[in-house]
């Protein structure tokens, strides 16, 4: 293990991860990354991750020691946590990930949701928090939203960071199965956006080109057999996603009953100006609606320079949603 690699691992010292064990699937258990702010409180904001990589690849990867998305918030006061899904990260891997790949897809939706809940229940059950924040980013949306709506009363507020819309003419999808496979380096190849950024314009933080790969790669057990390198990602976010533009979300956006906000940067590839606002329209419950793009960001804002105007923008949004209740 290489002397950078070793130095980000140990600042996550301070992290302190929860195993939530899942009532549905014994011997199943899903990570709760947590943050404890330097004084007491009963404010808390659960970060939610997309469709390839885990909470601290993502809202808790640290650029330097106590500098991530997590820290941040903790900072701001608020009892900061990321949810892995099963499947990812520190979280479980269900049977079938292990398997040839042929099955059903793993970790649609409606089960994340359900850890959601899971999740929700314990910050305030066990952690004491009387306002949970829910913060989504990418295909997490879709889950985070599905529990909104199933469960009116038990958020403040839920943030949209990158979600998926409709498409006009979305394109059919390959079949999955139960899982899909990507290296390490394939996928900090595409975090670069290379296809989309004007010639020689690079957004992403230069601890991300340093260390980021390497993590991720030490996230994801290794399979015996596989193609070397090659990291088992659960397929259900990949049939979310195709569902999704084509209009098909697994809940009600009317029933959401909390404030949202959709942000994105002004490079996202899967959502822009027209289909967030139409996206945000479908709201029509929620009592404060906030939709804003921000410069020089793609669809991982939160790997990149323009980051810290997402923290800031997210953290108006929650400051905006506790001044009105």
């Amino acid at each position: 293990m290489s002397a950078t690699l070793l130095a980000g691992l140990l600042s996550l010292a301070a992290v302190h991860t929860t195993y939530l064990p899942l009532p549905q699937a014994p011997g199943q258990r899903v990570a709760l990354h947590c943050l404890v702010p330097g004084q007491s409180t009963r404010h808390s904001v659960l970060f939610i991750h997309g469709a390839s990589f885990p909470t601290m690849l993502a809202a808790g990867f640290e650029f330097a020691p106590g500098d991530s998305w997590l820290a941040f918030m903790a900072g701001r006061g608020y009892l900061a946590c990321g949810l892995d899904f099963v499947g990812f990260g520190a979280s479980s891997r269900p049977p079938a990930m292990a398997g040839s790949g042929i099955g059903m897809p793993v970790s649609r939706a409606t089960d994340a949701a359900a850890q959601i809940a899971l999740a929700v229940d314990y910050l305030c059950g066990i952690r004491g928090m009387a306002h949970v924040h829910l913060v989504a980013h990418s295909w997490g949306t879709i889950p985070a939203a599905a529990y909104a709506a199933a469960h009116p009363h038990a958020l403040a507020s839920l943030t949209l960071f990158g979600p998926v819309t409709q498409v006009a003419h979305p394109q059919g999808g390959p079949v999955h199965g139960a899982w899909w496979g990507i290296t390490a380096q394939a996928r900090y190849r595409q975090l670069r956006y290379a296809d989309v950024l004007p010639p020689g314009m690079a957004l992403l933080e230069p601890a991300v080109d340093a260390t980021w790969a390497a993590r991720f790669d030490e996230s994801v057990p290794h399979v015996s057999g596989d193609p070397p390198g090659q990291l088992r990602i659960p397929s259900g976010p990949l049939a979310d996603i195709d569902e999704a533009q084509a209009g098909r979300y697994p809940y009600a956006a009317d029933e959401v009953r909390v404030p949202v906000f959709v942000v994105y940067g002004d490079h996202d590839t899967v959502v822009g100006d027209d289909a967030a606002a139409e996206f945000l329209a479908r709201f029509v419950a929620s009592p404060l609606r906030w939709r804003l793009r921000i410069d020089h960001g793609t669809h991982v804002m939160h790997l990149e320079r323009a980051r810290r105007s997402l923290y800031e923008s997210v953290d108006a949004f929650i400051h905006a949603a506790e001044a009105r209740r």
